[in-house]
Parts: C-alpha cells; structure tokens; sequence
C-alpha cells in the first residue's frame, strides 16, 4: 500500500499527482504554536481523491487543543481505507 501523508498541511498544494497512490491522509498542525488548516485545502485534496478513486483520511485539525478541535471535515468523518488493504499478522 502507499500512503500519501499530506500532515501537518499548511496551505493549498493545487493539482497531486496520486499515480499509485492507495491513500491521502490529511491533518492539522498541532501543539502550542499550531497554524490553522483552512477547510478549503482539505476539501480540494479530497475531491482529487475522490475523482482519482484514492481513500482520503481526514486525520484531524490540529491547534493547541487538537482533541476538542475534532476530526470531521464538512460534518461528516473521513477515514477511508483502501479496498486492497490487508492486515498482515504473524506469529510470533
């Protein structure tokens, strides 16, 4: 599976090439000097994925207090899995 982490995201990134690209995860910058992800830049790598049929994750927003700031974009949680992940566990 390969991953695209686009976190922190700190503003637009315009057109991504997701050529072999299973999944995009996307999050906020967190901690005390955290900066602000605009919803805008989440939505528009998710409608790349979308259109691109990449399984978008919607990791967080971040902030100081990153936990009361959630994690859903436009009201709805996104944490797409790709339909080919498998979990791989071995004896030990």
């Amino acid at each position: 599976m390969k991953l695209l982490s686009l976190e922190p995201l700190l503003g637009p990134l315009g057109v991504l090439d997701l050529s072999d690209i299973d999944r995009v995860i996307v999050g906020g910058e967190s901690g005390p000097q955290a900066r602000p992800v605009e919803a805008a830049w989440g939505r528009e790598i998710r409608k790349q994925c979308c259109r691109e049929g990449v399984s978008f994750f919607f990791k967080q927003w971040g902030g100081t207090h990153k936990k009361e700031n959630g994690c859903s974009l436009d009201r709805r949680t996104w944490d797409g899995m790709p339909k080919n992940h498998l979990v791989r566990l071995e004896a030990r």
